[in-house]
Parts: structure tokens; sequence; C-alpha cells
């Protein structure tokens, strides 16, 4: 009887797990089905966006072959890519420690310093003496005397790049173009020129130039803006276009039959007390030159007028018609001047941008006339 009872009971919990085996059966089915029709959904919803990005890229790819078609103008596809990412602008504010280190690096013995006309600070040595304005112009004459005399441009550079790395300026290969002086196999100096970038974006305007003469006599002349960067946010950037460069390129007073290539750039919009500016460019390069085209107001100037320092005065930005935000990006995070804890987190020598009448006397992007 006791053994009938058992199996009853053995009998009875089989059914109830077989009846408890389909249930959660079908809701695990059930949920991944919902799962694989979230993803068909997502997937699908995905594509369409894909697909409406690919159409409105063709369309406008469309719309602007037709209006450069209509100027017979002839533009290759790779400037329609490169167009495709705007410049940014950067603000940064003269490093007077990194002025100071390249000065002493530059200068042997007792090395004294001193401030002339307010804005440029003078430092003296036993083998010659380094100015630095707050525009960014340096000045250096000095003699290498206890470095060796370098026997090929290469070594010249290799010097030249030593000596700014003391200073904590490094200068890549690839940034420097190096010249023998006069004629014949004998040492007679090199003339080295160093361009300026900012995140991997050239600086016109901005460079120096070194003539190391027999015997390490060293001349360092040029413009060189020392400083950490602070990304400004514009909001007018954001939606920016190449269809709207092209735009503005066609709007200007040049002339030309061929697009060959563009690459942004950036133009040095100098302030006194040493704060800089910089002015998001595109430059074009056509069968009859370079221009440079400054993408905040819309004006074009050759680039062979920026590398020599003297470019034409075009009107400067009108901040109270250009939509941005407030403050400075720093490693993507905004700070603003309502006293958010994100100001702290600036250096000292950072300031934030106003708006209206307080942003034009602050910040005029423009092709300034460098003094």
């Amino acid at each position: 009887m006791k053994q009938f009872h058992l199996s009853k009971m053995n009998r009875l919990k089989r059914r109830q797990e077989q009846t408890r085996v389909p249930v959660w059966s079908r809701v695990r089915t059930t949920c991944i089905a919902i799962l694989l029709v979230c993803n068909v959904v997502l997937l699908a919803v995905l594509g369409c966006v894909k697909g409406y990005d690919a159409y409105l890229s063709h369309r406008t790819r469309t719309h602007m072959d037709a209006m450069l078609a209509e100027r017979g103008i002839l533009c290759g596809s790779s400037v329609y890519h490169v167009l495709d990412d705007c410049p940014e602008v950067y603000t940064m504010h003269a490093d007077s420690a990194v002025q100071e280190a390249l000065a002493r690096a530059l200068l042997t013995g007792t090395v004294t310093s001193g401030a002339e006309k307010g804005n440029t600070m003078v430092w003296t040595g036993e083998n010659g003496s380094v100015s630095w304005a707050s525009s960014g112009e340096l000045d250096a004459q000095v003699g290498l005397y206890s470095e060796p005399e370098p026997a090929s441009a290469e070594q010249a550079q290799k010097l030249l790049r030593r000596v700014l790395a003391k200073a904590g300026i490094d200068v890549p290969e690839k940034w420097m173009e190096s010249t023998p002086l006069g004629e014949g196999s004998g040492n007679n100096g090199y003339s080295i020129t160093i361009r300026q970038e900012l995140e991997g974006t050239q600086l016109l305007g901005c460079g120096l130039t070194a003539v190391l003469e027999p015997g390490n006599e060293l001349t360092l002349t040029g413009i060189w803006c020392t400083g950490d960067p602070q990304r400004m946010n514009v909001r007018a950037l954001e939606t920016y276009s190449a269809e709207q460069a092209l735009f503005q390129l066609l709007g200007s007073d040049i002339s030309f039959a061929q697009i060959i290539s563009a690459q942004p750039v950036y133009v040095l919009s100098d302030k006194s007390g040493g704060r800089f500016t910089t002015v998001p460019c595109w430059r074009f390069s056509t069968e009859n030159g370079d221009y440079v085209l400054n993408i905040l107001t819309g004006d074009v100037v050759a680039s062979a007028d920026i590398d020599a320092g003297s470019t034409d005065t075009t009107e400067p930005v009108n901040w109270d018609d250009v939509d941005y935000d407030d403050g400075i990006i720093d490693d993507g995070q905004q700070s603003t001047d309502t006293g958010a804890t994100g100001t702290d987190s600036l250096p000292e020598t950072t300031e934030t941008v106003g708006t209206g009448a307080d942003a034009d006397s602050d910040l005029d992007i423009s092709w300034d006339e460098r003094e």
C-alpha cells in the first residue's frame, strides 16, 4: 500500500514538472521573438537613416556639381570629402614660461631679463639676446658656441630641434625645411624654415626662420604662438557644409576654372595681452594659385599674402550675428561665466567669451594686420 502511494506521488510530481516546462519554454520563446523583432526594427531604422543621409549627400553633391558646371568650373570629388570636416575655433594665451625657457636654452652665462615698450620681454646673456613680444613675434641673435657645428642641413635641423626641445617646443621633421647658404661644398651656413601647426592643421602666417651661419651664429625670427589651445564651441560651424564653402568661394572676386584641392588651415588673429584666436579657414588650390577663405566672414585672400604676413584687412566678424556657445570647451566640457564649477577646472589664463557688444571688443576674428 505504501509503495502504491509513493508511485502515485511520483507520477503526480512528473506531471507537474511536465506542465511547468512548456510554460517557461513558451515565455522564453516569446522573449526571444520580441528581441528579434526589435533588432529587425532597429536595423531597418538604421538602414533608413543611412539611406536618407546618402540621399541627402548625393542630392547636395549633384547640386554643387550643377552649380559649378554653370560657371564652367571643374572640381575633384576629393574636395567634397575634405570640406565635410570643418575646422574649429581655438583661443590661446601666450605662455611666458615657454618663452623664458627658450631664451635660457639659447643663452649662456648669466641671463638677465627686462621689459621693452611694455609688451616685449628681452633676455640677454653672454652669447646674445632674445626678445619675444606679446604678439608672438620672436627675434633671437645668439651664438651656439657650445654645440658642435653642423656639417649638413640634416645636422642643422637636428641642432635646432634639440635647442627648441629644451623649451618644450616639439617640432616634427616634416614641419622643417632647410637649404644651404651660398655656393660650393664648404659650410656656408643653412637657412631653416619651421611652420607651426595646431591640432594637425597649419597655422598660416606663423612660423620661424632660422639662419645658422658658420661658427654657429644663429638668427631666429618669426611669429610663434605658445600656450595650450582651448576650443570654442561655435554653433555656426556645427551646421557648416561643403555647399556653403563653395557658395562663399564662388561669391568672391577671384577668377578660376578649376579647384584642384582643398585643405583646412588656421590664421592667427593676434590680440594685445598675449591672447590669440584662430580663424578657421579653407585653403583652395586653383590653376591661378592658392586662396584662403575665412569661414566666418566669407572673405577670400591670396595664400601668399598671408604667408608673407601682409594681408588685406577685411571687415571683422559681427558676433551679434554669430550663434555660438558662451565659454571655452576644455576636453569636451563647456565652462561658462555663470559661476559654474567647470570654470574652476580651466587655467587661470583662460578667459570666457561674452556675447553681444562685449564679444566685439574681446574677440575680433578677421584678417588682422600684424604690427
